[in-house]
């Protein structure tokens, strides 16, 4: 403690409160990533109110987790219970977070993502301790699955509802029909999305971890769309295998090992008359301006995922909060690009700029 410091024992006490609240809210996290992953919200949605016994019986667990569970999430105001019945139930109000997978703000992914990137919890506390960073690989395929999941939602609400829309050049390209690249597709919800709206376009997506393109491939054949959509192993910050009319990158540069080399090679690979889409995590230019709720959730979750894995291929290690709107624009002009305008389609989480050569 600093000597100088004078203690305040008031504000030692209201910051002990809040904390044992943050301690809550963890738990309660947990418990929501239970009861996603279990079903348990769905069940209580689409079958109403249940006690214990009732909810073990539909969900097919046990009655004396399922009696925890409902007690832990009323207990912090997730669920309600009739203290004659003992049937809890959840609120109206609380479904489309918990149980409506189709509404723009669910949060079963985002759930699950947090739940799975804290596994390789040591190899993280070694990372903190010696440098380097937890490979992709460390992580379990549920953690991917859940991050397209996650994404999904967005893509399926807001890409054609919202994005597209507030980028009209964009949108009438995609319409007339050009040569798409989605760089660091993922499990490629968001290409796959416009592949089945532009149908005169042709779309290729490339990501740098196998597993992630194996189940692109395998989406893009269960929709139909393999002859339209391809999918490739391919790190864009070297060459891609051809130009494209329109690139996107969503959620890419700041996860990347070499962000200046992706954006300076995406510049490259464009076509005369192309623009680059990039969509990134929105921050403040000043680190010391992310403050509140918001910003530590970003930061925690790009110490378990975004920095780390970035660190580990010896990368950037950027981070969750890396690209305010300031970097990009420095970052595009430095690769060559000339025009650099935000949409007003973003929001506290995301922001999305179309860049012009």
């Amino acid at each position: 403690m600093n000597p100088q410091q004078s203690f305040d024992k008031n504000r030692a006490k209201e910051f002990l409160a809040r904390f044992q609240g943050d301690l809550a809210a963890a738990m309660a996290v947990r418990l929501c990533a239970l009861g996603d992953r279990l079903g348990l919200f769905s069940v209580l949605a689409q079958q109403g109110p249940a006690t214990s016994a009732e909810l073990a019986a539909r969900a097919s667990v046990n009655e004396r987790y399922a009696r925890e569970w409902l007690q832990g999430l009323t207990a912090a105001g997730y669920l309600e219970v009739d203290p004659v019945t003992l049937a809890y139930r959840l609120p109206k109000e609380h479904e489309k977070l918990f149980a409506d997978e189709e509404n723009p703000l669910f949060q079963g992914g985002m759930l699950q993502m947090i739940a799975y990137a804290q596994e390789p919890f040591e190899e993280l506390v070694a990372a903190f301790q010696n440098g380097g960073g937890v490979a992709q690989s460390s992580f379990r395929p549920d953690l991917y699955h859940n991050m397209s999941r996650s994404s999904g939602v967005r893509y399926k609400n807001l890409l054609l509802q919202q994005w597209l829309p507030s980028m009209p050049d964009v949108q009438a390209m995609l319409e007339r029909g050009v040569s798409v690249a989605d760089v660091g597709c993922g499990k490629g919800a968001a290409i796959l999305r416009m592949a089945e709206a532009f149908p005169n376009s042709t779309f290729a997506g490339f990501d740098a971890f196998p597993p992630q393109v194996e189940g692109a491939n395998a989406r893009a054949r269960e929709a139909g769309l393999d002859k339209r959509v391809q999918f490739a192993v391919a790190d864009g910050a070297e060459k891609l295998p051809a130009s494209y009319d329109l690139i996107f990158t969503f959620d890419v540069i700041h996860d990347s090992p070499r962000p200046f080399e992706m954006i300076r090679n995406i510049r490259e690979h464009l076509n005369p008359g192309g623009v680059y889409v990039m969509q990134e995590i929105t921050c403040e230019d000043e680190t010391h301006a992310n403050t509140g709720p918001m910003a530590a959730m970003k930061y925690g979750l790009s110490m378990h995922y975004c920095m780390t894995t970035s660190l580990a291929q010896g990368g950037a290690g950027l981070g969750t909060c890396g690209m305010p709107e300031k970097r990009v624009r420095e970052m595009s002009l430095e690769a060559g690009f000339r025009k650099v305008v935000k949409s007003p389609a973003g929001n506290d989480f995301f922001s999305l700029y179309e860049i012009w050569p």
